[in-house]
């Protein structure tokens, strides 16, 4: 058999009914060498299981594990690939047929270039707004340490293929990172090659309202906390050669300095917790809130908490945020 340039790795858990399509588009890439590792990272629903098996096609293997989370999945996968590069494709999610080998010339035609991401759409599945979609674009081609650390991941993730000796150089996805492992990843190597986006929609990034982290409150503040820890680390290891999690492991986030960016984050779960009258998460993230630094997005946020004990107050600071909102 000839050598595997592409090992696409897929770490699936439940979401059975998009199992087929999914790994469908990938055996439909019109690129004639690859391989494709799907790990069932303990799936709960049997069906998942069960439609992964009932793939035949000798490109595809598949591995059953006990759940060990999306790290532990996706690192399973990778170490049982043998491709030069990696490409990770989102479960559920849809690639387009020229993703793989468009990725792959990028890869081939610029050894300096050891990240490739391109375009893609998002796709609600599920909820009030399903089937909306929403092209993603990032104008930007050429990416640097400065777009990851400033505002949001420039990357999706799904999309991104990655040269094997790099990722294998700085250690991989750390399960230290439950959520925002790939920002921390992309932060681990970029400084041992360049990034580029392919300006062209190459692959299709489902949002599944049932079970995704957009529609779960306590896993999007999990993500918020590990994004801004992340690069945290990596100015770490600008400055002082090694970052937290390298020093300290699982303890390391006890050193998280503060942040802005987490302040106003914070501020606008204030606010919504404000409107719908959610006292418990009001409190809680009043609490957080004492732990970062005063932004003017929080001195608003601790206004509208003081005026809303008063019912004109209330009146007044509801028509504020609406307006606020409109904007």
């Amino acid at each position: 058999m000839d050598e595997i340039k592409v090992s696409i790795c897929v770490a699936y858990y439940n979401r059975s009914e998009y199992v087929k399509e999914c790994i469908q588009s990938l055996l439909d890439q019109d690129y004639d060498s690859f391989e494709i590792i799907v790990v069932n990272d303990g799936s709960k629903d049997p069906l998942t299981g069960q439609y992964l098996d009932e793939l035949d096609d000798s490109r595809l293997k598949i591995i059953h594990q006990e759940n060990k989370g999306f790290v532990g999945a996706i690192r399973a996968a990778i170490e049982a690939s043998s491709g030069k590069y990696i490409a990770i494709q989102g479960a559920g999610d849809i690639s387009l047929p020229s993703r793989i080998r468009r990725q792959a010339s990028v890869l081939d035609e610029n050894p300096q270039v050891g990240i490739v991401s391109c375009l893609f759409e998002n796709v609600v599945f599920g909820g009030e707004n399903d089937g909306l979609r929403k092209k993603r674009g990032y104008n930007n081609g050429k990416i640097s340490s400065s777009d990851f650390l400033n505002g949001s991941n420039p990357l999706g993730h799904g999309e991104v293929m990655f040269r094997r000796n790099i990722y294998n150089k700085v250690g991989g996805y750390r399960p230290y990172f439950k959520f925002s492992q790939d920002l921390d990843l992309w932060l681990l190597m970029i400084d041992h090659c360049e990034v580029e986006i392919i300006q062209e929609i190459l692959y299709e990034r489902r949002m599944f309202m049932k079970d995704g982290v957009s529609t779960d409150a306590s896993k999007q503040f999990l993500q918020k906390y590990l994004a801004e820890f992340a690069r945290q680390c990596y100015l770490d290891r600008q400055q002082y050669g090694k970052d937290l999690v390298e020093q300290y492991g699982i303890h390391g986030g006890l050193f998280r300095l503060r942040s802005t960016a987490l302040s106003n984050f914070i501020a606008t779960k204030i606010i919504n917790a404000l409107l719908v009258d959610d006292f418990k998460k009001l409190e809680m993230n009043l609490r957080f809130a004492k732990n970062e630094p005063i932004t003017l997005k929080i001195l608003i946020a601790f206004t509208l908490v003081f005026i809303f004990k008063f019912k004109l107050g209330r009146n007044l600071g509801t028509h504020f945020i609406n307006k606020y909102k409109s904007k």
